[in-house]
């Protein structure tokens, strides 16, 4: 029997990481969150939209990490830099629809507190799904695999960091504990030059 060979063209990676928990000096008492002022959301999110400004020693972890994954996987040479970051709240009951981010490269999160399993995972939809006119699912749960799952659920871990690109759709799913449930998120963007012939761009251009 022939062997076969699966190669898993155009993969949206989800890269999973850690942070050192030396690097981890949030507090929750800290931040002011508000309503995140989105339709059919519950969530909350910090007043400020550039958090890790404040925590300058994890940002740069945060960056130097991003950046291993982008030389060693993408093979890129652009540097990278954080342009949004902001703190979410789940309360007990809470959930956050599906979205995806816009005016970003790539996304992640910072989970720095302690999780119960029912705190509410992040969820990712297959983005190939839309181009597909069929809908065949495996017939049992656990054979779902990253091959045919059209969802994909990750579990909160205390400093986990996650990395992902900023197409892909997510959501939270509802948080079932008796506890709210924080993470830190944050979208990645390019520096210096990037692009070929005329769509050729670079952020050194309009710097005042």
């Amino acid at each position: 029997m022939n062997k076969t060979n699966i190669i898993p063209l155009f993969a949206s990676n989800l890269v999973v990481n850690e942070v050192d928990s030396k690097f981890n000096t949030i507090n929750i008492n800290d931040i002011n969150f508000k309503n995140s002022g989105t339709k059919d959301q519950s969530s909350e999110i910090s007043d400020s939209l550039y958090v890790i400004n404040d925590y300058p020693e994890l940002g740069i972890e945060i960056i130097k990490i991003f950046q291993q994954y982008t030389v060693d996987v993408l093979k890129l040479k652009n540097q990278f830099t954080i342009s949004t970051s902001w703190f979410t709240k789940m309360k007990p009951r809470d959930t956050c629809r599906f979205h995806r981010h816009h005016n970003s490269f790539y996304s992640g999160l910072y989970y720095f507190d302690d999780y119960k399993a029912n705190s509410g995972n992040i969820c990712f939809l297959d983005p190939l799904t839309t181009f597909n006119s069929f809908l065949i699912l495996p017939d049992n749960q656990q054979d779902s695999n990253i091959h045919n799952s059209k969802e994909w659920e990750v579990q909160p871990q205390k400093n986990m960091l996650i990395f992902f690109p900023s197409y892909l759709e997510h959501s939270i799913l509802h948080n079932t504990s008796k506890k709210p449930r924080y993470s830190l998120a944050f979208n990645f963007v390019p520096m210096g030059e990037y692009g070929t012939c005329d769509s050729t761009y670079n952020t050194e251009w309009f710097k005042s």
